[in-house]
């Protein structure tokens, strides 16, 4: 590992050229960090986690004390849904305007928000619009008949439409209760909500408004490509989703301006910037894509994925209204570290990239540690308890028995360990975010890809804002690569890397960079 300058002094690039750097959206220069609430911290000892054991653990997301100490350096949490629910993972929920029993009360978080915000932390939370439990009493009254007071809060038929099904599995998406059919998605237990009745939306914006009263900073939006279905079966990514989505936006901007909506549109680069409107829809989208395309680089050791990503993000992404959210996983994916098949150099360059990606980066927690999950594919395993410190059964995580069993992971995972190591992933992580605060060119600045060779594994791109450039190089190969000329002018100064074996210099037109070893990369500031 090489860091310039001083082994943890992380300096900013030179930008005495340029005025102080624009104000931004808070929302663009963050580093957010999921968390399954249930899985992450339990105060009271009955294994699920809670808010209390959430508040417990904020100093180790962000001490609130930029000048040091072993705080990860997030600015933001996404909190998978808080709100109570017959399952555990929340996103059948029974109450929008309620606190999950099991994670604590409103004054709990409360607390956490203020305790939150006094480290600078912001909050955001998963807000399922699509669709609510079937043990909602909307939906409870509902199913009584055509004349219950709720029966317009969700979809009902006499006899199901020919051709309408889930695009992902072909399965029916309309269920049989007595003589009529109701409408869901994704589950019969979740049925999906009649957006467009006013009395819904009405109650829905109610809902966004209470939280962002009590100082919540903003929603994770689920499943916006089915809010609304259309004819013929248009079961994703109808145009009646963009007129609500717009009246949403409308009253977050009149009442919390600050605050972020994050759009999860599972889908293509095409499809996801549809859902940024003019500008008036979403603030934020994750970019499946783009994990997609980091991993899969990542594992197969060639440039192609990468560059094909950078690509459609100088194309797709670079006139939209919208900022991306790249990411690795999230709880409804294996996580990166399995289908990295364990590969820890993997793991790091992987990290690497994110940091050093265009737009708003999300982590899952247990990332920065190498967490794997369990081996099946069942969703419980890729949420599994946060491993704190390597004593069993509880790992930290709680005194009595975890609500899921921790499963054996292979190597040093866990955080009280890895802190006590320089060289560790957590470490890391810790030093690729301050980095990345350091510089406004990583934090928000535009992307471009640079032509190179170099062997298979080369890939270069430059990230530049507020009149400062920095130059990304990587080596994706399991072999160290050969020098090889970045065609970008400037006065090269390192800032950080690993595998790094000479100096870059400086020649007509290009930047040398010198041979990096296998899974090696570096950030190089151009004066």
């Amino acid at each position: 590992m090489a860091v310039a300058d001083a082994a943890l002094a992380l300096e900013p690039a030179d930008t005495t050229a340029t005025a102080a750097p624009p104000a931004q959206p808070w929302w663009r220069g963050a580093v957010f960090y999921e968390i399954f609430v249930r899985s992450f911290a339990d105060s009271d000892g009955d294994g699920k986690g809670d808010l209390q054991g959430l508040i417990d653990k904020l100093d180790y997301l962000n001490d609130g004390d930029p000048s040091g100490g072993n705080d990860l350096g997030v600015d933001a949490l996404w909190l998978m849904p808080i709100n109570p629910s017959p399952s555990y993972h929340g996103y059948d929920v029974t109450d929008y305007e309620g606190i999950n029993p099991d994670y604590g009360t409103l004054a709990t978080y409360d607390k956490l928000i203020a305790a939150a915000h006094q480290r600078g932390i912001r909050i955001i939370t998963d807000f399922v619009l699509n669709h609510s439990s079937s043990q909602h009493p909307w939906f409870l009254d509902a199913k009584a008949g055509p004349d219950a007071a709720k029966r317009a809060f969700y979809s009902w038929v006499k006899t199901p439409p020919k051709g309408w099904k889930r695009p992902w599995d072909g399965s029916p998406v309309w269920h049989q209760l007595g003589d009529w059919y109701y409408y869901a998605i994704f589950w019969s237990e979740m049925p999906d909500l009649n957006l467009g009745d006013s009395e819904v939306e009405d109650a829905m914006m109610h809902a966004a408004r209470f939280w962002l009263d009590r100082g919540q900073d903003g929603f994770r939006v689920d499943a916006v490509r089915h809010l609304f279905e259309g004819p013929e079966g248009k079961v994703a990514d109808f145009e009646g989703n963009h007129p609500f989505l717009k009246r949403f936006r409308k009253v977050l901007d009149a009442e919390h301006p600050d605050a972020v909506i994050v759009a999860e549109a599972w889908s293509g680069a095409e499809d996801q910037v549809l859902y940024y409107g003019d500008g008036d829809e979403f603030h934020l989208g994750f970019s499946f894509n783009t994990a997609d395309k980091i991993r899969a680089a990542v594992k197969d050791g060639v440039r192609s994925d990468l560059n094909q990503m950078l690509d459609k993000a100088a194309t797709v992404f670079a006139a939209d209204p919208g900022f991306e959210a790249p990411f690795l996983t999230n709880h409804d994916m294996p996580r990166v570290m399995r289908q990295l098949d364990g590969d820890a150099a993997g793991m790091r360059l992987a990290a690497a990239l994110l940091m050093a990606w265009e737009g708003t980066p999300f982590m899952y927690y247990g990332e920065e540690i190498g967490m794997q999950g369990g081996e099946s594919g069942a969703d419980e395993n890729k949420r599994t308890p946060m491993r704190w410190t390597k004593e069993t059964p509880g790992v930290g995580f709680t005194t009595g028995t975890p609500w899921f069993a921790v499963p054996d992971e292979a190597g040093v995972v866990d955080v009280a360990s890895q802190l006590k190591d320089e060289g560790s992933l957590l470490s890391l992580y810790r030093r690729l975010i301050a980095l990345r605060h350091a510089h406004p060119a990583l934090r928000w600045g535009t992307q471009r890809r640079l032509e190179v060779t170099g062997g298979k594994g080369s890939v270069a791109f430059v990230r530049e804002a507020a009149g400062e450039r920095v130059l990304v190089v990587v080596n994706l190969d399991r072999e160290p690569s050969e020098a090889f000329d970045a065609p970008v002018t400037g006065v090269p100064r390192l800032l950080f890397s690993e595998g790094v074996t000479g100096p870059f210099a400086t020649r007509a037109g290009a930047i040398t960079v010198p041979p990096l070893g296998a899974r090696g990369f570096a950030f190089v500031a151009l004066r």
